[in-house]
């Protein structure tokens, strides 16, 4: 089997962000609202300015992660200002015990490795041989 890997041209100070985050259902009223708005949140962030890819994934049956990718930190912060990050902050607070909530940013350092197909930072910045 044989394909090709290649590496990206990332530029020395990347605008690009990645942006971590996780829910964690603690109870019943937080299980029902992250299931029952889990697709919401991946098509709204999707949607978003600036928004490249989510990717999301299931940990367990109470726990969801979803990694999505930024053209910048400026369109992250502005989806923070927006509609649907405000509708979830308004279940948290009228429900503060419901979920555990976490989120990390990164910029990238230096290239991933990809095959086939730009995923993830390959979709913002030009692939180069290796």
């Amino acid at each position: 089997m044989s394909y090709s890997i290649y590496q990206i041209n990332l530029p020395a100070n990347p605008e690009a962000v990645v942006f971590v985050n996780g829910i964690i259902a603690r109870d019943r009223t937080g299980f029902f609202w992250m299931w029952k708005n889990l697709f919401w949140i991946g098509s709204s962030t999707t949607k978003a300015e600036g928004c490249v890819q989510v990717k999301a994934g299931i940990c367990s049956a109470n726990e969801v992660i979803m990694v999505s990718y930024w053209r910048s930190a400026h369109d992250l912060k502005q989806f923070f200002r927006g509609e649907p990050h405000r509708q979830m902050i308004q279940f948290v607070s009228k429900n503060p015990n419901s979920l555990c909530l976490y989120n990390e940013t990164y910029q990238p350092q230096h290239s991933g490795k990809y095959s086939h197909e730009p995923q993830g930072m390959a979709k913002l910045y030009p692939s180069v041989a290796k």
